[in-house]
């Protein structure tokens, strides 16, 4: 699932750098667009750390049970 999250945001950066130009990126729709994408992609991350972490307190559990 993050793996096509992540898929998702880096098609929207890379249609966002082939479509809008220099120009547009400093107007208000352009940095609203980017502003969108970097949104998307820290939820992405957000995702990423706690799943992570989640996997780290049950491995350190299961670690904590086999040594009983």
């Amino acid at each position: 699932m993050i793996q096509q999250l992540q898929k998702l945001v880096a098609k929207q950066t890379k249609d966002y750098d082939g479509r809008v130009t220099p120009e547009q990126r400093e107007g208000d729709e352009g940095k609203a667009m980017a502003k969108q994408i970097s949104v998307k992609q820290g939820r992405v991350e957000d995702l990423t750390r706690k799943l992570a972490n989640q996997l780290n307190k049950n491995e350190e559990a299961r670690e904590a049970g086999e040594r009983k």
